[in-house]
């Protein structure tokens, strides 16, 4: 019996495929490359993740407006690191697709 691979066969993308790819490729090199992106991705979590309102000196309506505010401000923080983070990862799955290392032929819908 002959234990050789079969060799990699990529598939061409759609033109879609190629702008999720170049989309996803380009947040990547944003990421990995910018600094100023550092300082945005530690405001995106900070915001994101540590977020409250201090309700000393506060009435209780001011408080529980302020605190809402927060909550939602904290929400478009995640949505958008979460957002960031599908598309690189969408991006490396299609490129993987496009050069062979993952087989689609066997998928079936």
């Amino acid at each position: 019996m002959d234990n050789q691979q079969e060799p990699k066969v990529g598939r061409l993308l759609t033109a879609e495929e190629e702008k999720e790819l170049r989309d996803g490729s380009a947040l990547l090199e944003m990421q990995s490359i910018n600094p100023g992106w550092q300082i945005v991705l530690q405001i995106l979590e900070t915001t994101g993740f540590h977020s409250w309102v201090d309700p000393r000196g506060m009435k209780k309506e001011d408080w529980e407006f302020a605190e809402l505010n927060a909550f939602h401000a904290s929400n478009n923080a995640k949505e958008l690191l979460e957002t960031i983070q599908s598309k690189i990862s969408r991006s490396d799955y299609l490129a993987k697709v496009r050069d062979g290392t993952i087989d689609t032929r066997k998928f079936k819908i």
